[in-house]
This record gives structure tokens, sequence and C-alpha cells, in this order.
């Protein structure tokens, strides 16, 4: 899936400033032991090595910047990046502007609509890091949550525009659709805690054999081995705080299998499934266990084989 590269550039670009201000606030040990007569000598020197390093890169100044600045400047990064890595990789500026029909969920399709919950939940995660970059930096919760949808919506919308310039791809509006769709659903989750206590949207991801055996390259597109879930916590409604509640999960899912050209090989045809399941709540019982909530990244991605479940062939 091409959009999980954006949350890459956005976790990489967005985390660096944060990074530079907790450097930059972290004390010096020595301070207390110099001599009285240094001090004047040494803050002359700190004072001249500070400026010397604002007038020659604007970089470490980026640490100072008002936020607003930082969102801009996030945002043109990489949307800039994007549109860099899609001229060389995706054949972006390479046709005349097309769109392409690509269906929802048919077993004619090209993913069996595995791609369409990808889309999904990739705009939905994107705002979620963006939502969390942007109350590090001093937005309230409502404004980080809308600044964020609006900062995914845009760069999601901004790879389908870029499809719709390449030969290989188009623009789809079930696509597009499908940003929107997750994009608002993120939105929805952190403006209401009720949504955030009660059901995560999830991806699962165990490489398919065409990955393992080197047949498959892209991890993105790798969808014979990912599935799509919504986890519904039980305590979230009865808010018993029952332990054991709070451990357990129900799940309803969706995924395909053998729809890949390389495929063939590891799958009899192609298949659409639905499935039902109980499972363990991985993010309550690491901070049951440990204290730490692995910064709630197991609300969106589902560690594979902590459930049991059954399916149902569409096909």
């Amino acid at each position: 899936m091409r959009y999980r590269l954006v949350l890459e550039i956005a976790i990489a670009m967005g985390l660096l400033v944060p990074g530079f201000q907790a450097m930059a606030a972290e004390p010096n040990p020595y301070d207390d032991i110099l001599p009285a007569s240094s001090v004047s000598a040494s803050e002359n020197l700190s004072a001249s090595t500070e400026e010397e390093l604002t007038s020659s890169s604007s970089w470490w100044g980026m640490a100072e910047w008002p936020r607003q600045k930082k969102v801009v400047a996030l945002n043109l990064a990489v949307t800039g990046a994007l549109a860099i890595y899609g001229a060389a990789s995706w054949d972006y500026g390479s046709n005349g502007f097309d769109t392409h029909d690509e269906g929802w969920f048919g077993q004619d399709t090209r993913y069996g609509g595995a791609d369409k919950l990808g889309h999904a939940w990739s705009a939905y995660t994107l705002a979620s890091v963006y939502n969390r970059i942007y109350r590090d930096w001093g937005y309230s919760d409502e404004d980080a949550i809308a600044i964020g949808v609006l900062s995914s919506w845009m760069q999601t919308t901004v790879i389908e525009i870029g499809d719709g310039f390449s030969k290989s791809q188009g623009f789809s509006w079930q696509d597009e659709a499908m940003n929107t769709l997750g994009v608002g659903v993120a939105y929805l989750r952190h403006r209401f805690p009720i949504i955030r206590e009660t059901v995560d949207f999830r991806m699962e991801w165990f490489p398919s054999p065409a990955l393992c055996h080197g047949d498959e390259t892209d991890v993105f597109t790798d969808y014979s081995g990912q599935k799509y879930l919504l986890a519904i916590k039980p305590d979230g409604f009865l808010k018993t705080g029952d332990p054991l509640l709070k451990a357990l999960e129900f799940q309803i899912g969706y995924y395909t299998r053998g729809y890949s050209s390389v495929d063939e090989e590891y799958f009899s045809g192609q298949h659409r499934y639905g499935y039902i399941g109980i499972g363990l709540n991985v993010t309550y019982l690491l901070d049951r266990l440990t204290g730490h909530r692995a910064a709630g990244v197991f609300d969106y991605y589902q560690v594979p084989y902590t459930y049991i479940s059954t399916r149902e062939d569409f096909d």
C-alpha cells in the first residue's frame, strides 16, 4: 500500500523537531561545578556559539519556530517528498489526467476490495500520527485532530491526483472516497472518547507465502498477508472495570487471498473472506503487565495469532 510511505515520511520529519527541543532542554550536568571566574566567559562562549548555530543552520532554528510555521513546513516537506518519489517510482507525469473505475469489493476487482480498506486504514492512521505530532507542538486536542485530518486528507489526495497523471495507475474516485472515510473515522475517534474506548480499526499483516519466498517484493501491496478489522471492546460499553472484560475483545474483519499475479502457486484461486472472532486486547495487557502502552501502536496494528476466529468464504 503506497500510502504507508506517507506515514514513514511524516513520522520521520515530524518527530525530528520535538527531538531537537528535548535535546536543547536537557541541562548540562557540569553547570553547577564551573568556577565562579569562568561563568562569565562560559556564558559569552555559549551565546556566541548559539548565535553562530542560528545564523548558519536554519534546521536547528526550527525548534524555535512558531507551531503554525512547523505545521506548514512539515506538510510542504511531506507533500514535496511524495511528488518527487511519485515522479521517480510511480511514473507521475507520464500521462494526461485519467480516471479509473476500480469498483469496490467485487470478485472481479483488482484486489477484491482489500486495497480499498488499505486506503481507509492508511488515511485513518496517518491522521492519528499527525494528531500526536500536533499535540506535542502545543495544539489543543480538538485543533490537533482537525489539522491532522486535513494534513492526512490533503496528502492522500495528492497521491491520488498524482495517480491520475500516471500511465500505470489513474485517479480512482473509490480510493478517494475511502481516503475521506478513513480521516473521518479518525476525527470521530479522537474527538469522542466513547468511540476510542469501544472500537479500534486495525490492520493485521503477516508476510504472505509469495513474499516469504521472494516472489513478491512490495510489502505495501502484500494483500495476501493482510487483514482489516474492527475490534470491539466490551468494557468500553459496560464500564465495569473488570480485568477480564478489558483483556478480551470481539473482532469482525475482511481479507482476500490469491489476487496477486504471484499468488497462483500458493492459493487455489481468488478468495474473499469475512470473519468474526474473539481475541486479546494487546494494548491493555501490555499496560497491565509492563506499565507501558507502546504508544498505542496496537490500537492500529493487530498482532497475529492473538485471537481465534471463524470465517466465511464469499466466493
